[in-house]
């Protein structure tokens, strides 16, 4: 009798066995899918970087000297759904001589911490054939790195935390190859001096 209950007993098993391995086939698999944000705000730098709204106008002046205005002619805030991105572009244009510098940034939905956010918090700026990638100036402060100024004069006006970009350029292959074109920025003001590497430069033209 001991014999006919084990069979049982284990036939019992093996048939619990079965039916728990078939629910976990059809139980549907988890999802860790992630939900993008629906507001396409920005803060910190990229928010701040030169207070660009729509409609303001910048005095600038060109070294071969004569003086010229940008115009904010747009700023766009959208959700990139696909990527699940917030992005932003803001374009400067000015009538004469014609000039046009877009501005953009984009921004992940969250950060792993205040280091990964303030490493993540840039701008880049294309101006003509130049693209410059515009970092956080706090994020070089304290920091022995040639991309941050103390100070830099510009058409009379000293401005404080000032950084630099250098320019990247379409190479040969298509490739983006580095250039000595220079954009020397803060982010009160924006974008201070622009320098080509044909030694000419445009650079903002406030008065003291």
């Amino acid at each position: 009798m001991s014999k006919l209950y084990s069979g049982i007993f284990l036939s019992l098993l093996a048939s619990l066995g079965l039916f728990s391995a078939c629910g976990e086939v059809d139980s549907p698999p988890p999802s860790y899918s992630q939900t993008c944000a629906d507001v396409a705000e920005f803060e910190g730098f990229q928010e701040s970087f030169g207070d660009y709204k729509e409609g303001k106008t910048i005095a600038y002046r060109h070294s071969d000297g004569y003086l010229f205005s940008l115009t904010v002619v747009s700023r766009d805030k959208y959700i990139d759904e696909t990527f699940c991105l917030r992005r932003m572009n803001t374009l400067l244009e000015s009538a004469y001589p014609i000039y046009s510098i877009s501005i953009s940034a984009e921004a992940p939905s969250f950060y792993f911490d205040e280091k990964d956010k303030l490493n993540r918090d840039a701008v880049e700026v294309r101006f003509g054939q130049y693209l410059f990638t515009l970092k956080n100036p706090l994020a070089f402060t304290g920091k022995a790195d040639s991309s941050f100024i103390d100070t830099l004069k510009v058409n009379g006006v000293t401005y404080t935390d000032v950084a630099v970009s250098e320019g990247r350029i379409k190479g040969a292959r298509g490739e983006m190859v580095s250039s000595d074109a220079k954009l020397y920025y803060q982010t009160k003001n924006g974008i201070l001096k622009i320098e080509l590497e044909d030694g000419s430069y445009i650079a903002i033209n406030e008065e003291d």
